[in-house]
C-alpha cells in the first residue's frame, strides 16, 4: 500500500477515521462516551488534539483514501508537550462534563504503564468501519515495521480491545502487562522485541 505522512489538511479526514473505529471500542467508545449519543460526533472533536500532537514529529500515517491511519512516536520523543497536553484536557473537561476526572486519570495510567527502555510507541490504529475486515490496518503496520526491524528497535503498545489482541501478535507482539482504568475495562500492554 502507498501510505503516507499527514499533514493538517488530513486532520478532519483522520479525526473521522479515528472517531469511526473508535465508537464501538471498549475502552475510548464505550468507556469515555457513556450514554453520549453521537460517539462518532464526540470522538471526532476528541481526537483532533492528539493528531495536532503527532503532526509535531510527523508521527501520523495514513492510506491515500484515509481509510487506515496510525499513529507512531520515535523513540526518545514525548507523545505530546505542555500546550498538546493544556490543550487535552481542555477538550476533555469540555466533551466528558462529569466524566472528565476518570479520562484524566486514564492518560495518567496510560503513561505510567509505559516502558522506560528507548522504544518506538505505537500510540494509535485505526481502519474505517467501511474497510474492516481487508487485514489493511495489519498491512499497514508490517509495513512501518520494516524500517523499524531494520534499525534493530523496540515497540510498544496498548491494546484497548481484546479482539485485537490477536491480529497484533500476528506481526509480533506479546503481552507485556496491563492495567484497569477507573470504573472502567483492563487495557492490554504489548511489546515487541527489537529485530
Amino acid at each position: 500500500m502507498d501510505w503516507r505522512r499527514t499533514g493538517s489538511a488530513d486532520t478532519p479526514a483522520v479525526a473521522l477515521t479515528l472517531a469511526a473505529a473508535f465508537a464501538g471500542d471498549p475502552v475510548w467508545g464505550v468507556w469515555a462516551c457513556g450514554d453520549a449519543p453521537d460517539r462518532v460526533g464526540l470522538l471526532e472533536v476528541f481526537w483532533k488534539p492528539w493528531i495536532d500532537a503527532g503532526l509535531k514529529h510527523e508521527g501520523f500515517l495514513m492510506a491515500p483514501d484515509a481509510s487506515v491511519v496510525s499513529g507512531w512516536v520515535p523513540p526518545g520523543v514525548h507523545e505530546t508537550d505542555e500546550a498538546d497536553e493544556a490543550a487535552i484536557e481542555a477538550v476533555t473537561l469540555q466533551l466528558f462534563g462529569e466524566r472528565a476526572p476518570l479520562l484524566l486519570e486514564a492518560y495518567g495510567l496510560f503513561e505510567a504503564n509505559r516502558p522506560t527502555e528507548p522504544h518506538w510507541y505505537l500510540s494509535l490504529l485505526a481502519t474505517h468501519p467501511a474497510h474492516r475486515g481487508q487485514g489493511l490496518g495489519m498491512r499497514m503496520v508490517a509495513d512501518l515495521l520494516e524500517p523499524i526491524d531494520a534499525a534493530h528497535q523496540p515497540v510498544y503498545l496498548e491494546s484497548t480491545n481484546p479482539a485485537n489482541d490477536a491480529r497484533y501478535a500476528s506481526v509480533g507482539f506479546a503481552p507485556h502487562g496491563s492495567f484497569t482504568l477507573p470504573q472502567g475495562p483492563t487495557v492490554t500492554t504489548m511489546w515487541r522485541a527489537a529485530r
